[in-house]
């Protein structure tokens, strides 16, 4: 993992330079770098994160080792606390690494480079990295097959990731009949957008990194009125963080009611 988050952040980051020609347009710079490798990493992150939880309790149920791990002075809530802790550095250690071969390869590449946006570019990554192992590790203590906790992690990332922009639309549909364009928006079309998974993770990346191409549109100029407190950036916080307890709490419930057989 640490040699993948190297070649993701260090890799894919040095493309505009390689790929740039001299004389023909402008010289690329940091924030062309940090862009180019912006959707790439985020994707990464999450993917990885998804992949470490996926198996964190479920794969105890199955080899039997939960009954050894339950023996030991560990209630269940334990087991589910430690597991989010432990698979988050999994994940955590490798983006760390990345960053800072990354760094390096950057700051030789590139003028102008940002070490306020650059730290914040990792704060995000590992916000991500939590956000997702947390959704993996909920749905490995709802389940008793790996089988089960693959179609589960799937179908939440299918569902809450890639497909969730439909969901606005479908309902936007169902009640104007005609399609939702890209601004004068009714306040609770941008609140379900923003109960998926990404979007709300999206809002706060333009708090925390300030480079080309990863801004995100105004609230204010997609709505047909005032921006309602639920809308407002701080606001996205709290639905991240939702998406870290929420399952997790579903997760040590079904898993604190499930029989050890």
């Amino acid at each position: 993992m640490s040699a993948l988050m190297i070649l993701v952040v260090a890799g894919i980051s040095a493309i505009p330079q390689l790929l740039y020609i001299p004389g023909e347009g402008p010289t690329p710079g940091f924030d062309d770098g940090m862009s180019f490798m912006f959707t790439w990493m985020t994707m990464m992150v999450s993917i990885i994160g998804l992949v470490v939880g996926y198996r964190a309790i479920v794969g105890e149920r199955e080899s039997g080792s939960i009954r050894f791990l339950l023996g030991l002075p560990n209630s269940r809530r334990d087991v589910v606390v430690s597991k989010v802790l432990g698979r988050a550095t999994v994940v955590a250690v490798p983006t760390v690494i990345g960053f800072l071969v990354g760094a390096v390869v950057i700051l030789a590449l590139y003028d102008g480079f940002a070490v306020t946006d650059y730290i914040g570019l990792l704060v995000f990554a590992l916000v991500i990295g939590l956000v997702y192992v947390s959704v993996a590790v909920a749905v490995s203590a709802s389940v008793n097959t790996r089988a089960k906790a693959v179609g589960g992690v799937l179908g939440i990332y299918l569902i809450f990731d890639l497909l969730w922009w439909t969901v606005p639309m479908g309902i936007y549909w169902l009640l104007e009949r005609e399609l939702p364009g890209s601004t004068d928006l009714p306040a609770w079309y941008v609140l379900v957008e923003r109960l998926g998974i990404w979007e709300p993770l999206g809002i706060l990346s333009g708090t925390l990194v300030n480079i080309a191409g990863v801004e995100t549109v105004s609230t204010a100029d997609r709505l047909a009125g005032d921006v309602p407190f639920f809308l407002e950036t701080w606001f996205a916080w709290v639905i991240v963080i939702a998406w870290i307890v929420i399952p997790l709490g579903i997760g040590y419930y079904r898993f604190n009611r499930a029989v050890m057989s």
